[in-house]
């Protein structure tokens, strides 16, 4: 990653957090301090994505631009040094975020964002750029016009988003903002994967980070049956994925690690059973909806919202706690398919010194 996802100041604070959180997993407290923030900016969305439910979410009342930059105040004074990444919906939709996105790297919070890439000029391009945004993610499902397009629900599509990662590149003078791709992987994309990377490369971008196809609210064990881009051929799923771990360990711009694919194996093979492996998200994740409220599990209720309570207050409370032992206990359907994967601390050091 580019310096402005280095931090020294939030690197040392990944590690003390890391450090406790095997005390906190046991004692169900929170000890550890939140190391993976997701902010939910909107619920809006441009696009009709065949894999994705959010665009047919009623929309809420989204908080003000005041009350987000109250959460990023508020966070970074509890965190210290911290990374937040902004998602949707598209967050472009909102016509605050690039003041919001500002506000939070002159804190001081290192920020992310993923976003369709569609509606964003030369002109947006060129002030994300100087907000000192650290990481965009543009999502690109395909190669061809006609896959991006299919999967994303609208014909023209894929030149939007294509001329929207043009525009990033070209205003990026020196180099300071990471971009990179975001795919999921499908049935439909299958056999475009590998050329994905290929132009990522080309195209001189920080690489590609790849999920498999997962439901994005339903929680039907049985959502994969229902759709038709999942996997047929699990062989030729495997095939492809096997290619993405070969390219990863002969240099090529992937930012998953080799762990996580071999994880997405198995995945494909069933994805409906519970998670069985230990699980985390109640101690390592905080993410806040669109509307406010506090959530470290989003299967299980909130803790509170921002507008009633302080941050910290909730992350501390005896129903976080109680929350975070339901959580180890859950059995609840709970498909991985974002496959968050959980580095050893060792790796998250060695990934620092290479990535930021």
């Amino acid at each position: 990653m580019h310096k402005r996802n280095k931090s020294i100041g939030w690197a040392l604070n990944q590690f003390k957090n890391r450090s406790l959180q095997g005390v906190s997993y046991r004692l169900n407290r929170g000890f550890a301090k939140p190391t993976r923030i997701i902010f939910c900016m909107t619920l809006r969305c441009n696009i009709k994505c065949r894999q994705c439910a959010i665009w047919r979410t009623p929309n809420k009342d989204e908080l003000t631009t005041e009350e987000w930059k109250n959460v990023i105040a508020t966070l970074r004074d509890w965190i210290g040094p911290c990374r937040v990444q902004m998602a949707g919906g598209e967050i472009f939709i909102r016509n605050d975020i690039l003041d919001i996105i500002k506000f939070a790297t002159e804190k001081g919070v290192l920020t992310g964002v993923v976003s369709n890439g569609t509606m964003i000029t030369k002109k947006i391009a060129e002030e994300i750029v100087e907000t000192g945004l650290g990481y965009i993610h543009i999502s690109v499902d395909g190669i061809k016009p006609e896959t991006h397009d299919y999967i994303r629900g609208i014909d023209g599509l894929y030149e939007k988003t294509i001329r929207g990662i043009n525009y990033l590149v070209e205003e990026n003078k020196n180099g300071e903002l990471s971009i990179g791709i975001a795919t999921v992987i499908m049935k439909k994309n299958l056999h475009e994967l590998t050329d994905i990377v290929k132009y990522a490369e080309n195209r001189g971008l920080e690489g590609v980070i790849f999920n498999p196809l997962s439901p994005t609210i339903d929680s039907d064990p049985d959502w994969f049956k229902k759709t038709d881009l999942w996997f047929d051929d699990l062989d030729e799923a495997y095939s492809v994925i096997d290619q993405l771990i070969d390219m990863k360990k002969n240099g090529a711009k992937i930012l998953n690690p080799v762990e996580q694919f071999e994880g997405m194996k198995e995945y494909i093979k069933d994805p409906s059973p519970t998670l069985h492996e230990n699980c985390w998200v109640g101690i390592t994740n905080l993410s806040i909806t669109s509307d406010g409220y506090v959530h470290t599990c989003f299967k299980m209720p909130p803790l509170g919202n921002v507008k009633e309570s302080r941050i910290n207050e909730l992350w501390y409370s005896d129903q976080a706690r109680a929350m975070r032992e339901n959580i180890k206990n859950c059995d609840i359907h709970c498909s991985p398919g974002n496959f968050v994967y959980r580095r050893s601390l060792i790796d998250e050091i060695v990934r620092y010194f290479r990535y930021g």
